[in-house]
């Protein structure tokens, strides 16, 4: 299996002139940033930070006005595409196409080098896709009658049907019903366990807590935040990190049970009101403290996996002014 890419996005500025009133609008200003080959990464930035521009760049679509955007160290090209799996915020499929002719042209616009040539060939990747999003039963419904959940899967099944090892996702989880949004989230684990590289948009900080190992974030087209600086501050767990919550406690009370007991110490400690959560190295050390939790009759609320990227301190970095 091909080594999934890295995409490098070196002085970037794209300068546009679209409205004549306004003039000259700078929407991505001197941006480098990198996409590490088979890490999960999310961009994140307020509406209008550049984040849809910055992935234009990288899909080929707009030319940069100045630096360059590069995919294994080449620029951006017709071969690079057909790597490329896209998902966007809204769907742009005709409306009169069905899941099925809507899949059979990607399939043919993209031809992967992996696909044997035929439609028989073609229809053998088209139906296992739509029936792991439950579309089989709807595939010669007109994609305008389709519910939005339906198109959400639809579009994931379309981002992902030539096996890309460069998927690009742009708020997946819009327009999901819980049910959906579940669906989702075990498809995109799923795709990280395939070591690909995948580049996630979304305003939902708890999922990208959960599905993203590294984050940048973009403020009026300039690059504010890295998982550089998250790692420097203390702000990523560890891979294999564990967390437990507590009510009731606070610091010195957990620093005279951890002294008493000889309980390992914790990583990180965040305050939720009556709530702690403490985030701990790995397994053995959360379960000393369950163990000494409970021996103590102290109410746990929470304990499990810690997210990678904790969402209580990237909210409070994506609410700062700068």
């Amino acid at each position: 299996m091909a080594k999934a890419p890295e995409v490098k996005v070196e002085d970037v500025t794209k300068v546009v002139y679209s409205d004549v009133r306004k003039g000259r609008q700078t929407i991505v200003s001197d941006l480098s940033v990198v996409f590490r080959s088979g890490k999960s990464t999310a961009l994140l930035g307020h509406n209008g930070a550049g984040k849809t521009t910055s992935i234009k760049l990288i899909l080929g679509l707009v030319r940069p006005t100045r630096g360059k955007v590069m995919i294994d160290g080449e620029a951006v090209g017709p071969e690079q595409r057909r790597r490329i799996g896209y998902m966007p915020e809204v769907n742009r499929i005709p409306l009169v196409l069905n899941p099925l002719e809507v899949l059979r042209f990607h399939l043919a616009a993209y031809n992967p080098p992996h696909l044997t040539k035929g439609k028989g060939a073609i229809d053998s990747l088209i139906e296992p896709a739509l029936r792991r999003v439950d579309l089989w039963e709807h595939r010669l419904k007109r994609v305008g009658k389709l519910s939005k959940g339906m198109a959400r899967r639809l579009a994931w099944a379309q981002a992902t049907i030539h096996d890309p090892d460069l998927l690009i996702l742009d708020e997946p989880m819009s327009g999901l019903d819980p049910v959906g949004r579940m669906a989702m989230r075990d498809w995109i684990q799923e795709y990280r366990k395939s070591e690909k590289t995948i580049i996630l948009c979304s305003h939902e900080l708890a999922t990208v807590g959960e599905l993203c190992e590294e984050v940048n974030v973009l403020r009026k087209g300039q690059l504010v935040y890295s998982s550089g600086s998250a790692v420097a501050e203390g702000n990523v767990a560890a891979k294999g990190a564990y967390q437990i919550s507590l009510s009731g406690v606070d610091e010195k009370t957990l620093q005279l049970l951890r002294s008493k007991q000889g309980l390992p110490a914790w990583s990180a400690l965040h305050h939720h009101g009556f709530l702690a959560r403490m985030v701990l190295p790995g397994y053995a050390e959360a379960a000393a403290w369950m163990q000494a939790a409970l021996a103590q009759s102290l109410l746990v609320t929470e304990f499990g996996p810690a997210p990678l990227i904790d969402p209580d301190d990237l909210l409070k970095f994506f609410a700062k002014e700068y």
